[in-house]
């Protein structure tokens, strides 16, 4: 890597110019790399092709006005609205938008014990079905998102996760010492918990076994039960000393609870073992289904007692242990390197761009990098025989990728000295004021969310924040015409409709507030509170079928939230149709704001059923909640 200034290619006029945005995001993590970095740099080498990527919070990306310019922009799992002005802007330029998406819309992984994460942002959550829904095709990492979200886009691809370098001889391993090895965050602890069991028995079977894990320290406790001599612990890291780890382990484990956010997950953790001669011993489950041939190239286990069979069986069969690693090795060789992958990124554009009529490539040959992005401060990166030029690094980045992480915990004094010192640093870019308008009080975060619409007229997310904010301090004329002013810069939006709705309903309008929330559900159709605000009007009015059929059409496409379960669970109460009522209630539940409305409601079901005893302990519980 080198940078800007260095590049072999500055100068260039190349006939193709992509841009890639993704989340603010580590550039020396798992995702970046894979999703970025390596199928960027594989394009960029391509002859006529350059490449610019950055993160959402990357003001060159903005400044340069490579998002609207570019011929080809790809969105990787961005949910940000101010992204749907540029998509329209580029529709109406006959340029290519592609939107990627790496993993599931709406499941999670259990992090229950995170409580940002047990109540989403309904309206963040309707963005990447959003935005995927209005690029011009879609791309994702895995057959089984293929599947998932084959309703949002009939132009799609599928794209799995590669190696850059093909994997080197494997070291020679020592004969008299067996590592099994594990690695993975925090998401992934339910995983961990459940072999635990599994590597207990081995251990007490097998003296020449080891065990060695590379997680986040408060997984720690969980390798508790195995004998602490023979356990190793490597604190999680980049992917860099992930590598690292995999070097000193034998056979590596990857298991999977059967949950839909881990079944569209890719099969890189197999990818990532092959490359360093690991024997790779795998969940039963999509990601790994198709890749690992068991006996050939990995095995698979359906649960733990048939890993404790597996691993006994590799352990016994030195020679087959060693032989299948080095199959794997092969086939990623010949199958799973980015640079032999490009030129069907590449045909999928095309293809696309000629279905829809437009002429991207040779139109226009800018200079590239464009002059903007050559400056110091964005700090870009270049790499050898490829015209890619990668932003991310930059202070201005690290600044508020580090508020970002501040606001999260709720630390938001140094979120706020962050975003401030980015403001500094960067006086021209309407990110910083963005973002600081979400942590300052109401009268010090409009005058940011004003200075941001300065600075990009184009920001709806500016305009509906500093809704948002007025409505605070109780300034309901202004907020208004804020979130009016949002809906113009993009209608697709539907933000702004449900709050101008609200607004109608509050003032006794309800024909106008019920034309907002349909409009707003009609041009987002992923986003449940619109559909929540009509049902509960339609349950007020007596028509509950009405409200029933509204929002089971919501829980058709999102059957986990909380939000839309307890409200059908409600309407099915009140239709004595308590079985049903109850199958929802207890869905909502636990993800519930408003737990104990969930519980009485709960309660009244179970009645119902015939169920007293669970009726009173769900009474009991929301009677505490209340206290």
């Amino acid at each position: 890597m080198s940078s800007s200034n260095s590049s072999p290619y500055a100068g260039d006029r190349p006939g193709l110019l992509i841009a890639h945005v993704g989340p603010a995001e580590p550039i020396d993590e798992g995702a970046a790399t894979y999703r970025t970095r390596q199928p960027c740099r594989a394009l960029g080498e391509v002859p006529d092709v350059g490449v610019i990527s950055g993160s959402i919070l990357s003001p060159g990306l903005f400044d340069s006005r490579v998002l609207i310019n570019a011929d080809v922009l790809v969105i990787r799992d961005v949910a940000d609205p101010d992204l749907l002005p540029i998509v329209a802007a580029r529709r109406r330029r006959r340029k290519l938008t592609v939107y990627e998406i790496t993993r599931h819309l709406f499941a999670a992984p259990p992090t229950a014990h995170e409580p940002a994460a047990r109540f989403p942002d309904l309206v963040q959550r309707s963005l990447r079905p959003l935005l995927a829904r209005q690029a011009d095709c879609l791309q994702v990492s895995t057959p089984a998102l293929d599947a998932h979200c084959a309703a949002l886009n009939p132009r799609r691809a599928v794209f799995p996760n590669q190696l850059w370098d093909a994997p080197p001889p494997s070291p020679a391993r020592r004969p008299d010492r067996v590592v099994i090895g594990w690695a993975g965050s925090r998401v992934h602890r339910d995983d961990l918990r459940a072999v635990i069991p599994a590597l207990a028995g081995i251990l007490e079977r097998h003296p020449e076994v080891e065990v060695a894990v590379m997680t986040e320290d408060i997984l720690r406790p969980l390798l508790d039960p195995l004998p602490a001599g023979r356990v190793s612990f490597t604190p999680w890291g980049a992917l860099a000393s992930y590598y690292r780890f995999l070097e000193t382990i034998d056979i590596g484990i990857a298991p999977l609870a059967p949950t839909p956010y881990n079944r569209s997950l890719a099969d890189t953790r197999f990818m990532e073992y092959a490359a360093h001669g690991v024997l790779a011993v795998c969940a039963d489950l999509e990601p790994y289904r198709e890749v690992v041939r068991p006996g050939e190239t990995g095995y698979l286990f359906a649960d733990a007692a048939e890993l404790e069979t597996v691993l006994e069986r590799a352990l016994v069969e030195g020679d087959v242990r060693a032989a299948i690693p080095a199959r794997a090795a092969r086939y990623v060789a010949s199958e799973r390197l980015e640079r032999r992958h490009a030129r069907d990124r590449l045909g999928f554009y095309l293809s696309v761009a000629a279905q829809m009529g437009f002429e991207i490539k040779g139109r226009h040959r800018t200079v590239f990098p464009p002059s903007d992005l050559r400056d110091e401060r964005h700090a870009a990166m270049t790499f050898e025989d490829s015209r890619y030029l990668m932003l991310g690094a930059g202070e201005v980045e690290r600044l508020l990728e580090e508020g970002l992480r501040h606001k999260h915990v709720g630390e938001i004094a140094e979120a706020r000295r962050c975003f401030l010192a980015a403001g500094r640093l960067a006086p021209r870019s309407h990110l910083p004021p963005l973002l600081l308008g979400g942590v300052e009080a109401p009268a010090a975060a409009i005058e940011a969310l004003s200075r941001a619409e300065a600075l990009n007229a184009t920001s709806c997310q500016a305009a509906y924040l500093r809704g948002v904010r007025l409505l605070e301090i109780g300034d309901v004329s202004d907020a208004a015409a804020a979130f009016e002013r949002a809906r113009s810069i993009a209608p697709g939006y539907g933000a702004p409709q449900e709050r101008l709705g609200m607004l109608a309903e509050a003032a006794g309008r309800t024909d106008d507030a019920c034309r907002l929330f349909e409009e707003a559900a009609l041009q987002n159709p992923t986003f449940a509170l619109p559909i929540a605000r009509l049902a509960e009007i339609a349950q007020r009015n007596g028509k509950i079928d009405k409200a029933v059929g509204l929002l089971e059409r919501i829980l058709a496409d999102d059957p986990d939230l909380s939000l839309t379960n307890f409200l059908l669970g409600r309407a099915y109460v009140e239709l004595h149709r308590y079985h049903q009522a109850r199958v929802h209630l207890l869905r909502a539940v636990d993800a519930s704001e408003d737990r104990a409305a969930v519980l009485t409601a709960l309660a009244t079901a179970e009645r119902g059923l015939g169920n007293h005893d669970a009726a009173k302990i769900a009474l009991e519980e929301a009677r505490v909640i209340g206290m």
